[in-house]
């Protein structure tokens, strides 16, 4: 179902999955018998960090990556401000909502269905961003090589962190990688309540 959402002054159309809510069999997922569908919601980290990307960096011409994209809204606001932006996501069905997306848009994206870990070590990007991937602290090691591995000279890693687990690891795991860290905390409203994201900038050290 397309949703009409207004990004960094521009209008966007973005493919959702409607009533997700009826979709999911809570009791299957309480039992441990499927995992949850995390690519199909519209996280607000997500939200928070288009909103972020659009409005306060420069991205025409760039080359980015958006990991785990899931419904790709970083993504493609980034593509809509002039950026050339490859989406990373396991999840098929995640990529033919992006390609709905894209179309819809006018925008064109290099869609890839693996996992981003497998990406061939000599691509770099400008700009990697990441909407509340970390929650599975047995990878932050292998995320934060990840970052380390694909920026470009003079390129960043923009985080939105949902706090859904405790993070602080990764970002040790990064100051390992060379890797500065510095943070802007947002306060946004979710569904009537608040919602705390962060916003991580992640720049490798000079030194």
């Amino acid at each position: 179902m397309p949703q009409r959402l207004e990004m960094g002054g521009a209008s966007l159309i973005l493919y959702v999955v409607p009533d997700l809510e009826t979709l999911v069999d809570r009791g299957a997922l309480l039992r441990g018998e499927a995992e949850p569908p995390y690519w199909a919601y519209l996280w607000t980290g997500a939200r928070v960090l288009a909103d972020y990307a659009t409005r306060r960096m420069t991205l025409a011409g760039t080359r980015v990556l958006e990991i785990g994209c899931g419904l790709g809204l970083p993504g493609i606001a980034a593509a809509a401000a002039g950026a050339h932006v490859t989406f990373v996501d396991t999840a098929a069905p995640a990529l033919a909502f992006i390609r709905a997306s894209l179309d819809a848009n006018g925008l064109e994206g290099d869609l890839r269905g693996v996992d981003y870990r497998t990406l061939p070590k000599g691509e770099r990007f400008d700009l990697i961003l990441a909407a509340e991937v970390a929650y599975e602290p047995e990878g932050f090691g292998d995320l934060a090589a990840f970052f380390s591995r694909h920026l470009a000279p003079g390129g960043r890693v923009v985080m939105a962190d949902g706090f859904r687990t405790n993070t602080r690891p990764l970002y040790r795991a990064c100051r390992r990688e060379r890797l500065t860290t510095a943070a802007i905390d947002c306060r946004v409203v979710e569904e009537g309540r608040p919602a705390p994201i962060r916003l991580v900038m992640l720049q490798r050290s000079a030194s």
